[in-house]
């Protein structure tokens, strides 16, 4: 076939034409349902930080949240002076970045394979991947974040590839948004600094040309330790690396895939991989596939950019990790998530049993689809549903004349939907610990949610069956079990 400069120019405006419409099918399905589910413990802070002085939100920031203040003063300007079902405002703006995300994944992608059909399926990809679409409907600096590392990455590229200098400014301006918005995002101009003195130490370049890097670097280290940021409780977490392999499943197949958040945070891991077997084995043999596509091209993908993005963001995780003695947590890799999308689309890009490759990615897409409809239709994977359980106190409010929720923390997000109930939460009967119980006094309702963040619940439910008599469970909200005494029960 001959090719011509009308050729190259028709697949390019074709590319840019598939381009909006994933960025469109992005934007549908992160604004789709967005409001559906009720906003967690982490949601509601998010929003109460961002509606203080700018003097407390720089502290809560990090105390309570272990940012820079960054996204909180974008979400405080997007929220303005709304009070009333905020849910779609607040998650908007985590939407938004999210859908923006897929065009800026394209350009990565064609700046990295030099080829449309890979960078647009990393789009797709992206588009409908299950934990990406979970962190553009949450109200946490993640997408934004990820937003803003995407362009770091593409204006690095830019940057080398066009030499011109704007493009380093947008480097840097976006290296800075990025870690304004989380801590996490300092993986971002590290890995490109590391990118850059490889090549330069390769072709024996001018180590003077990383002056960008070191300049950024040491910006973004004076911002992150000009005050301490102290690490919130652990709450129960296991202060361990091991969650490599449920990272590999979570890119995969998000938190709506397997395992549920709830039944990890109610069971453990062992007891929610046994209430999710079929699809545990489902995730493992996709995650198989993907890994035998790899290695069957193994020489021509290990040097891209997308598998030392992958390795250099779980190992700089696993060793502040193994240094801080901080639980190692999924949503610390979501750079990695980024690079993982992209290798499954390089995937088919190997002369190596290409049908496997394609196999394992139509597997890939096909699970996140799957995913995706659990995530805004199945209950077993919906957040805790506090915005339920608050309606059910105010439906029963006659005969729940006293109440008590563990953990204490999740009273905030119970609390959030009473606003306009005082008289309810004044019937709030506050744990005699932060993350125990005795009785007396014996509340009318117990409510229980994260296990693991309980100390012995089997015991306190217990403890509360025997002081309270005759115990009604009603199990009708996500997330929460909610034991009630049999004379407060409702009929």
């Amino acid at each position: 076939m001959i090719w011509s400069p009308a050729t190259s120019a028709a697949r390019r405006n074709l590319a840019i034409a598939l381009t909006l419409l994933l960025t469109l099918a992005a934007l549908s399905l992160r604004f789709y349902r967005i409001s559906n589910q009720s906003m967690w413990t982490d949601e509601v802070s998010s929003v109460e930080t961002a509606r203080e002085p700018y003097s407390q939100m720089t502290r809560d920031s990090g105390s309570e949240n272990v940012y820079l203040p960054g996204y909180f003063l974008l979400l405080g300007a997007v929220l303005s002076d709304a009070s009333r079902d905020i849910e779609f405002r607040a998650r908007g703006l985590s939407a938004v970045a999210g859908a923006l995300s897929v065009p800026l994944l394209i350009g990565l992608v064609y700046c990295w394979r030099r080829r449309w059909g890979t960078a647009l399926l990393a789009g797709l990809l992206l588009t409908v991947n299950p934990l990406h679409l979970w962190y553009s409907q949450e109200v946490r600096a993640y997408a934004t974040m990820l937003f803003f590392g995407l362009l770091t990455l593409l204006a690095y590229e830019r940057a080398r590839a066009s030499r011109k200098p704007w493009w380093w400014a947008v480097y840097f301006i976006s290296a800075l948004a990025a870690i304004g918005l989380h801590k996490t995002a300092i993986i971002f101009p590290v890995t490109c600094a590391l990118w850059h003195g490889w090549e330069i130490w390769r072709k024996k370049g001018r180590f003077r040309d990383l002056a960008i890097h070191v300049v950024t670097l040491g910006v973004i280290c004076g911002a992150v330790l000009l005050r301490r940021y102290p690490s919130p409780p652990v709450n129960g977490r296991s202060r361990s690396i091991l969650e490599v392999g449920y990272t590999f499943m979570t890119f995969v197949g998000g938190y709506s895939f397997g395992p549920s958040i709830t039944d990890i945070q109610s069971h453990g891991a062992l007891g929610a991989v046994s209430r999710h077997l079929v699809q545990v084995g489902i995730l493992g043999g996709v995650l198989a596939l993907v890994a035998l596509a790899y290695a069957l091209n193994f020489r021509l993908l290990v040097r891209g950019k997308e598998t030392s993005l992958v390795v250099l963001n779980l190992a700089f995780v696993s060793l502040t990790t193994l240094a801080f003695a901080f639980p190692f947590n999924v949503r610390y890799t979501l750079p990695g998530l980024l690079a993982f999308v992209a290798l499954v689309a390089a995937l088919d890009g190997g002369a190596s049993r290409r049908y496997v490759a394609r196999l394992a990615i139509a597997s890939v897409l096909l699970l996140a689809l799957w995913a995706d409809a659990q995530w805004f239709y199945s209950p077993s994977y919906r957040k805790t549903d506090s915005r339920a359980m608050a309606q059910w106190l105010v439906a029963h409010q006659d005969r729940v004349k006293s109440w008590t929720v563990l953990p204490d923390y999740l009273t905030a997000s119970v609390a959030w939907y009473l606003r306009d109930h005082p008289e309810i939460m004044a019937r709030r009967q506050p744990a005699t610990q932060a993350q125990t119980t005795s009785f007396p006094p014996v509340p009318d309702a117990l409510i229980i949610g994260r296990r693991h963040h309980v100390t012995e619940p089997e015991r306190i439910i217990a403890a509360y069956r025997a002081s309270a008599g005759t115990v009604r469970t009603v199990s009708a909200i996500p997330g929460m079990e909610l034991y009630v005494r049999q004379a407060a029960a409702p009929d």
